[in-house]
């Protein structure tokens, strides 16, 4: 943060770095965007009282007393700032001084930001989905962990649900909620019914190409899961024709499978309506497997360890475009 000669030398500089001039007023509501705007960013300073045509700083007047703890309680945290009056050639004038904030500051929720052509705006986020089967947690960890490293990029999770946690179904068609799916491509994400199941209803929307983020995990990935997780042939292999074979039969088989042991129950209507609903989600994930391998085969994969280089930057870079 600045102090008052720090301040006052600005002023005779005209310096407008990281500081915005105020005059004649300024409220609440105004001034906690401000400081959320800063405090998002590299810090920075309002200074109220100096009037700012684009061209010249005009020092003025600010005679009316600025009650900070107005706008402070407007946000969503607590932010590190000072608020000092002064006097400058026989004028009464007072700043605001803050500090970047290691937390995303909001005002009714919505996080502001200072742009490059030096513009109060809010700041957009992007959404993403993370695909991914329980088994490759510690992948999906690791994503996560790098993605939430950016204040505007907000991340979806099946663990980190709450409004959904009783009915997972309803969190897995959010996903054409969302700008961006990542999705973590095992053996076992391409034998999982709730994975495929994701994929589904991505390809519903008519954007998925463009939506869909992937990672195709290979045997040199082993190392970034712990020691007691790691399985057998997890990698993907979807390059292998024998293998993406391998997934088709794996869910025609699920199929005859499940048509055999609900004829074999013989259960009444009223208890096989719950297992109508998992076939009918069988049914509808082959065509979308085959699709969705058909896809991948087509598009040059990175793995883990390559993406995972340069801290996942491809996947980010293309989120924020």
């Amino acid at each position: 943060m600045r102090t008052k000669d720090e301040i006052i030398q600005a002023i005779r500089n005209g310096d407008r770095n990281n500081k915005i001039y105020i005059h004649p007023a300024l409220t609440p509501e105004k001034a906690a965007k401000y400081i959320s705007a800063f405090s998002n960013g590299s810090g920075g300073d309002i200074i109220l009282g100096v009037h700012d045509d684009g061209r010249m700083l005009r020092v003025k007047n600010y005679a009316v007393p600025f009650q900070v703890g107005n706008a402070l309680k407007l946000l969503n945290i607590n932010v590190n700032c000072i608020f000092e009056p002064f006097q400058f050639e026989g004028n009464k004038l007072c700043y605001i001084s803050i500090d970047k904030s290691m937390d995303l500051v909001k005002l009714n929720d919505i996080p502001y930001i200072i742009n490059t052509d030096g513009e109060l705006v809010e700041m957009k986020t992007k959404t993403v989905f993370l695909s991914y089967c329980h088994a490759d947690a510690d992948l999906a960890n690791i994503i996560e962990k790098s993605l939430n490293k950016n204040d505007d990029i907000s991340v979806s999770r099946d663990v980190n649900i709450t409004q959904y946690r009783d009915d997972l179904d309803e969190f897995m068609k959010t996903i054409r909620n969302h700008d961006f799916v990542v999705s973590i491509v095992t053996s076992k994400y391409l034998k999982s019914l709730n994975c495929m199941y994701e994929i589904t209803e991505l390809m519903k929307d008519p954007n998925f190409n463009d939506k869909l983020l992937f990672i195709i995990v290979n045997k040199g990935d082993a190392e970034y899961y712990k020691k007691q997780n790691i399985y057998e042939d997890f990698e993907a292999g979807i390059y292998d024709f024998n293998k993406r074979l391998s997934y088709i039969t794996y869910w025609d088989n699920k199929e005859k499978e499940m048509e055999k042991s609900l004829k074999s129950a013989d259960l009444p209507f009223e208890m096989i309506a719950e297992f109508a609903l998992e076939k009918r989600k069988l049914v509808s994930i082959i065509p979308s497997t085959s699709n969705f391998m058909s896809l991948l085969q087509n598009k040059i994969g990175r793995t883990f360890k390559e993406i995972k280089k340069n801290d996942f930057k491809e996947i980010i870079d293309v989120i924020k475009k």
